[in-house]
């Protein structure tokens, strides 16, 4: 595979997209054609998607080690430093979301807890699945191609966050009926994606992001385990579209995120400009 990206480098940026268009639409394939038993009520959905999610990021595992030749960064380093400094922005956010999405429970904590368990399994899922593919894929691929430049880092981390924030247009396929949602979270997703990126860059280790990432999506799917009839509060929040003042809000809020990264990665450059000049000194 790498003797043939010499050949041809626009085949790094083609090849990430290309498969990375391939695996969403299988899964939205496998969502659409999944038998009603499995997606008529939230627990065999939930476990469903999860299954798929895990399936797919071991895939993708084997595609970035064996066939692309790119290492993932796992592992303790600057872990602690990449959630609570690097990722404080998603800190933050996240309470706000946990906050935010309060429901009034209709049942106890342990009536509650199994849906608990399950809801953070799936926001796992999601955060490990998105974060190998969007991060540890195609940012990797991207920096490969556009080199470790001062303009190469900032293509890369622009344009993986946008294709990751493209991506949620798919979800119009499923929930039709949710354009200003969908366009709002596209936007949104695009924001945080350059935060995402970011972090990536500066700890080179993906578990602070698939941590951020569970946590953020955890925070809003908690309060959904106290309802008595999740799947009908589920299915209300997949079928009622947004207004534009909420969609506007929330895009103003998730603007934050691509502040925050684009000034470390600013932060970076001029540490390293001043180290260069302390070096010449």
């Amino acid at each position: 595979m790498n003797k043939l990206f010499e050949k041809n480098r626009k085949l790094i940026p083609l090849s990430a997209v290309a498969l990375l268009i391939l695996s969403s639409l299988i899964e939205v394939i496998l969502l659409l054609v999944a038998p009603e038993s499995l997606i008529s009520s939230t627990v065999p959905k939930i476990i469903f998607s999860t299954t798929i999610k895990f399936i797919m990021s071991a895939i993708f595992i084997f595609i970035i080690l064996k066939l692309y030749k790119l290492k993932i960064g796992f592992g303790k380093k600057s872990l602690v430093k990449g959630i609570f400094w690097f990722g404080s922005m998603l800190c933050i956010a996240s309470m706000f979301n946990f906050i935010g999405g309060y429901q009034n429970p209709e049942i106890s904590f342990i009536q509650a807890l199994p849906m608990i368990i399950m809801f953070l399994v799936f926001a796992l899922s999601v955060g490990l699945y998105e974060e190998i593919v969007f991060r540890g894929f195609i940012f990797s691929l991207f920096r490969k191609y556009f080199g470790e430049s001062k303009k190469g880092i900032y293509t890369s981390v622009l344009l993986s966050a946008l294709i990751f924030g493209c991506v949620h247009f798919l979800n119009l396929i499923v929930y039709p009926d949710l354009i200003i949602t969908t366009i709002a979270q596209v936007i949104s997703a695009s924001f945080v994606g350059v935060l995402f990126a970011v972090i990536y860059f500066r700890t080179e280790n993906l578990l602070p992001c698939i941590i951020l990432h569970t946590i953020f999506d955890f925070a809003g799917y908690f309060w959904f385990s106290f309802a008595k009839d999740i799947y009908k509060m589920m299915n209300v929040a997949n079928t009622t579209d947004t207004n534009i003042g909420a969609g506007i809000i929330n895009i103003a809020l998730c603007s934050l995120f691509v502040i925050s990264g684009l000034l470390q990665l600013r932060k970076v450059y001029k540490n390293e400009k001043l180290n260069s000049i302390e070096d010449k000194r």
